[in-house]
């Protein structure tokens, strides 16, 4: 056998590569996205600012000497994070004396870039961190173990904590069959509003994914009321596009219209699976572009070049915003700022409200020397304990989900569970997850971006479709 494990084709494992940052500068992954939008809203708060990168030095895999295992852990993350991931291995730890985590650190500003180099050099780690848009090249190349073959010999964790997961995330996590990342963290997005705005406006929000009376028209007039102007100038925006625009229109605003991008074939889609010319999918597209250039009651994206989406709406300077829960911190840490959550309106195609899906995990690598420790921290790291211990993101088990715990933990919110709930529905729905991802995602940005920003329509989706199928096709 090689020493060496091939990878991943460059156009999947090196995402920098899609060109045109969509969310903020020099940035082009969702996850890129996450990290450095919640850092800036952080430091708005008068918390430190997050760090660029975490430097580490990998070690190679050894054994101690003192029967203990040495287990290297690949991540990506914040200083907030890693004080997490320290308690979790605490415990894991004090529990399983002969196996010990060596964190290695990665540069968030070079996502995977030193995972990839360990891999090339054939000294990767035995566990990684992994995102839902990236896993699926590495999974076609065996880079990951199939968790299955380990939960089918773990009766207890088959039984008792695999049920629990919520289906659709592990089933985000499953490529041809295979289950391949353990979920850590579920991520859907929501609707943001301004309590106090909107008691004042005297209005109502609702609080539930099947409330179809939160029609599009029935926002829109909300929206309208609750902006504000004083001679003649905007003081404050009734919405405002707080995480992305093409991401907020294909992957929340269009589920909730009964369109969803690659319908069910949004894991490893095939190349006639693009289906953004969908009349439900287009008209959601078109109807949350003339809020800004039609309606006029959301602030246009040239009105956010100063002050973004999500900054408006901490500042009180928006009403309502559509985004994850990766800004609970940031929000609830904002003097003044009251607010909760509600669904995403649902479109005159639509059953009920909808919502994305994303998530992340971590992969046990196929070289490791110890398969079946690694499999003993992965399992503990899905398990109810480690998710009890990671409350300031959204669980992946449904008994956590629920509970007790994760609503104190998110007090500022009165529906807080409704993040977890869209599962519990059938309202969220997976974003594409797709090796040939790098291939179409920026002609996707760019031709959103133009129809927000007013110089193309929907009718402009039909051509996209036939580019993202081709992008698809040419990476076989």
């Amino acid at each position: 056998m090689s020493s060496k494990l091939s990878l991943p084709d460059s156009e999947t494992i090196n995402l920098e590569s899609s060109g045109k940052s969509p969310f903020l500068s020099g940035s082009t992954t969702r996850r890129q996205f996450l990290v450095r939008a919640a850092g800036t809203a952080a430091a708005t708060t008068g918390m430190s600012a997050l760090a660029a990168a975490l430097s580490g030095c990998g070690t190679p895999n050894v054994n101690t000497g003192k029967g203990q295992a040495v287990l290297n852990f690949y991540h990506e993350s914040t200083p907030g994070e890693v004080l997490t991931y320290k308690k979790i291995i605490a415990k894991f730890e004090a529990a399983n004396p002969n196996i010990k985590i060596q964190l290695q650190s990665g540069n968030n500003g070079a996502h995977l870039q030193k995972f990839n180099t360990q891999l090339a050099g054939g000294s990767p780690p035995d566990i990684t961190r992994m995102w839902e848009i990236d896993y699926g090249g590495y999974a076609k190349k065996g880079v990951f173990l199939d968790l299955n073959t380990f939960i089918d010999k773990d009766n207890q964790f088959a039984e008792k904590v695999k049920p629990d997961i919520y289906p659709d995330l592990a089933k985000l996590f499953t490529w041809e069959n295979k289950f391949y990342v353990m979920p850590d963290q579920l991520t859907t997005v929501a609707l943001f509003y301004n309590k106090d705005h909107v008691r004042e406006a005297g209005l109502t929000m609702p609080s539930s994914w099947t409330d179809t009376s939160w029609t599009w028209d029935k926002f829109t007039d909300y929206a309208g009321k609750l902006g504000q102007t004083s001679a003649g100038r905007t003081t404050r925006y009734g919405y405002a596009e707080a995480w992305n625009f093409a991401f907020s229109a294909t992957c929340a605003v269009a589920v909730a219209n009964g369109g969803h991008w690659f319908g069910d074939k949004a894991i490893n889609p095939g190349d006639t699976d693009s289906n953004l010319s969908d009349p439900k999918v287009a008209q959601a597209i078109q109807w949350y572009a003339d809020l800004s250039n039609v309606k006029k009651v959301a602030a246009a994206e040239k009105s956010l070049q100063s002050q973004s989406g999500y900054q408006l709406f901490q500042t009180g300077k928006a009403s309502m915003c559509i985004v994850g829960h990766w800004f609970y911190d940031a929000f609830s840490q904002t003097s003044g700022l009251n607010f909760d959550i509600a669904p995403v309106p649902v479109g005159p195609s639509g059953s009920r409200s909808g919502t994305n899906l994303e998530g992340t995990g971590i992969s046990i690598v196929a070289r490791s020397q110890y398969p079946d420790e690694a499999w003993r921290f992965v399992k503990y790291w899905g398990g109810p304990e480690a998710n009890l211990e990671r409350l300031n993101w959204l669980p992946t088990l449904k008994s956590v989900g629920s509970s007790a715990e994760f609503k104190k933990a998110n007090a500022a919110l009165d529906h807080a569970t409704l993040f977890t709930e869209a599962l519990e529905v059938g309202a969220a729905a997976a974003e594409p997850v797709s090796r040939a991802w790098p291939n179409f995602s920026t002609d996707w940005l760019t031709i959103l971006d133009d129809i927000w920003n007013g110089k193309k329509s929907a009718a402009d989706l039909k051509a996209l479709d036939s580019k993202v199928n081709k992008a698809i096709q040419a990476y076989g």
